[in-house]
């Protein structure tokens, strides 16, 4: 992973969003795509449903993580992180691991209360082409239309 700096230094949480039918609506009338409006954000985002199920991911998202990012129910975000704990049997969120993940348990709490969650403390161990590091992380959550987006404020 590279490094990033975060232009988006609010400490503002905004604390309703737009349900999913307005969201299309409003999107439909502009004619802009969610990948499309992603990619407008200044800073990397990847949008997770309940599941922590990867929906989305904008460009400066897919650049930090080095990689494509596909839209699945089976694309976890352990696995677009490159978790080293999604590549045992079960995968991201069913190994022993997955309970202390701050990834997923802020993801979670924020999909469930709609709180969000502003530069909290995070880490993984990546897995690397010849090793395992650790990657310490700063991410912010927010509910917005039925998901998750995962920001990612700056990586060690």
């Amino acid at each position: 992973m590279g490094s990033t700096a975060s232009d988006f230094h609010s400490a503002a949480i905004i604390t309703h969003g737009i349900c999913e039918e307005c969201a299309a609506k409003f999107f439909g009338k502009l004619g802009v795509e969610l990948n499309a409006f992603l990619d407008r954000i200044g800073v990397p985002v990847v949008v997770v449903d309940s599941k922590v199920s990867v929906k989305a991911a904008n460009r400066q998202a897919r650049a930090l993580l080095q990689k494509d990012i596909p839209s699945s129910d089976d694309y976890m975000v352990g696995d677009a992180f490159e978790c080293v704990h999604a590549k045992l049997p079960g995968g991201c969120g069913n190994t022993i691991h997955c309970s202390g993940c701050a990834i997923r348990n802020l993801v979670t709490d924020t999909y469930q209360t709609g709180m969000s969650h502003l530069k909290v403390p995070a880490y993984l161990n990546r897995e690397t082409a010849d090793d395992c590091r650790k990657v310490n992380l700063l991410i912010s959550t927010e509910k917005v239309a039925g998901v998750v987006a995962l920001r990612i404020d700056e990586v060690e």
